[in-house]
């Protein structure tokens, strides 16, 4: 059973490897479930904060790798802005990706000073019909190396909890945010399953297979409500059990964005 109601979508990624790691999957996903015309584009730089974000928007900085997909591959093109490239498209979503790449943090609320400026900007170059989502990061690994798992000591809940909180209490209610992507909630449901050890490729960034096609299922969903009960297409390395835990994990991070569901 196909999503038919659904013909189009046009998705636009402000954002970094999180953002290539959630979006990978997207355009196959999408295809999967009857979606006919695909535009996705992905504004990437390795590591970009929302300070980093907004500091491009004000210089007009075309410092971006911009990668585009019309549902057949994913094809890029380097220096390119944000403005022009918001513009470019009559977009149904534009989502916006925190990274630490500059000392910023997760879950200090520092880090999203100027993520209502960027909203606004976003806004105020897109038409009415454009929404805006923030896509929630997954925690890193306990045994991670990265500076803010190491803060927390390896205690990779402690940090889950702090993301949530802040994300549930600070970031959705801003002015111009229509929606929240779990990514990270989507991840964290599935730690606590068979494929715990599966979903991450140095601690920090997702792998290759399972984690992507996660976070690709939640994100697709979070934005448009498709019914990803009905995808039955999977990357290689990813099984048919695995395919049913993905999706199980995906919405129950939909219905519950900001709390773990065991399974």
């Amino acid at each position: 059973m196909k999503n038919s109601y659904l013909k189009s979508l046009k998705i636009l990624c402000v954002g970094n490897s999180f953002s290539v790691d959630t979006m990978q999957y997207v355009p196959n996903i999408a295809a999967n479930l009857g979606i006919e015309k695909i535009r996705l584009g992905n504004l990437y730089i390795g590591g970009c904060s929302i300070n980093r974000h907004w500091e491009n928007v004000k210089n007009n900085s075309k410092a971006y790798k911009y990668y585009t997909n019309d549902g057949a591959e994913w094809k890029h093109i380097c220096d390119v802005g944000i403005e022009e490239t918001v513009g470019s498209e009559d977009w149904d979503w534009i989502s916006i990706q925190h990274g630490t790449g500059d000392g910023s943090r997760y879950t200090l609320e520092e880090s999203y000073q100027n993520l209502p400026c960027l909203i606004e900007f976003i806004r105020s170059k897109t038409s009415p019909k454009t929404k805006i989502a923030f896509n929630m990061a997954w925690v890193m690994e306990s045994y991670g190396t990265h500076p803010e798992i190491r803060s927390y000591e390896g205690n990779q809940m402690l940090m889950y909890q702090n993301l949530t909180e802040l994300t549930e209490r600070l970031i959705l209610p801003m002015k111009g945010l229509d929606r929240i992507s779990p990514a990270g909630t989507a991840i964290q449901n599935a730690r606590a399953t068979q494929l715990c050890d599966r979903l991450s490729r140095d601690g920090f960034h997702l792998s290759l297979d399972i984690g992507r096609y996660i976070a690709g299922l939640t994100f697709l969903k979070a934005l448009t409500d498709v019914n990803i009960d009905n995808v039955t297409w999977i990357p290689d390395g990813v099984t048919e059990e695995d395919r049913q835990i993905a999706i199980t994990v995906s919405d129950s991070a939909i219905k519950n964005p900001f709390h773990i569901t065991e399974h």
